[in-house]
């Protein structure tokens, strides 16, 4: 525990070394939402949501690793503290060449970084995410946990792993995800495989296949399977049509993206995102005249406020 303190301690050590010696002071980046739907926040702003994030440049700290943190506070009522985030992190990144000697030349990267996020209203505990990618990103792992500085423990909640390979014999590129949580003791995974313009993912927790494909350059086609759960007995109920779902994608030349998804036998909804905005058109197949459970509109807006 006294050796995650300390890392922790010369990250925000290095914050406020930037702040004290860096000749310009990072501006923060303001930015106003605007929420229009359902579910808009009850707050006393309404659908308005003011935040702001600052954070400091990476500082070298005697060329052995890289300090940054920073600050995420978003105001949803004016009547209580606004959810405020402080967050510290160090990194180290490892440049090999091909006889495994540090040198100029290099031909591998690997990097090891520790992030630690804290609720600034709640200041008890330390969110941790330890991240280990090595060979140019081709296999990583990455821990989550957290600290508890009331009681002086630490907690591993989740391990991730993630490597990606060439496919034998066949080509394509095959992408291994291996999960454990450890507060449920349940393994997952999912696989992902890539070949020219289509994939295919597997995910073992939910039971879902998802395959994608890319035409005319600016057009993708999604469906997706789930696999129904088995009724009793274990057999199995067949495929329901609540259990697949289709989606077109469209990339627009402004850089944002319209997808619609059709899910029989329950709904067709439109999602446009293009910077800033977004916005969700939401129909379901039948009673869509119902003041309940009807035609839904989600709008989303983001406004940057320059200093």
């Amino acid at each position: 525990m006294k050796d995650l303190l300390l890392i922790l301690s010369i990250v925000l050590l290095g914050r406020c070394s930037a702040v004290i010696d860096a000749r310009q002071f990072p501006k923060p980046e303001i930015s106003i939402g605007f929420n229009i739907d359902h579910d808009t926040t009850s707050g006393s702003l309404g659908g308005a949501v003011p935040r702001v994030r600052w954070q400091t440049d990476d500082i070298s700290i005697g060329g052995l690793f890289d300090v940054q943190g920073g600050i995420d506070m978003t105001v949803t009522d004016v009547q209580t503290p606004p959810e405020t985030h402080v967050w510290g992190e160090m990194k180290r990144f490892f440049r090999t060449n091909s006889n495994g000697n540090t040198e100029a030349v290099t031909t591998s990267e690997s990097a090891i970084s520790i992030r630690g996020d804290m609720d600034a209203n709640e200041r008890e505990i330390i969110d941790l995410d330890l991240r280990i990618n090595g060979f140019n990103n081709i296999a990583g792992i990455r821990v989550l946990g957290s600290a508890d500085l009331k009681s002086n423990t630490i907690g591993v909640d989740q391990i991730l792993a993630s490597t990606s390979v060439d496919a034998p014999y066949i080509g394509g590129k095959l992408k291994i995800n291996p999960r454990y949580d450890l507060r449920s003791n349940v393994p997952d995974a999912t696989v992902g495989y890539s070949f020219r313009d289509t994939s295919f993912k597997v995910d073992g927790q939910s039971k879902k296949l998802t395959m994608s494909h890319i035409f005319a350059k600016n057009n993708k086609i999604i469906p997706s399977l789930t696999m129904s759960k088995p009724g009793p007995g274990g057999l199995g109920k067949g495929i329901l049509p609540q259990d697949f779902s289709l989606s077109y994608c469209r990339d627009l030349q402004t850089g944002g993206q319209v997808t619609t998804t059709w899910k029989p036998d329950d709904s067709i909804s439109i999602r446009w995102n293009d910077g800033g905005w977004d916005a969700t058109i939401r129909a379901p197949i039948e009673g869509y005249y119902k003041s309940n459970g009807g035609i839904r509109v989600s709008m989303k807006q983001n406004v940057d406020v320059s200093l």
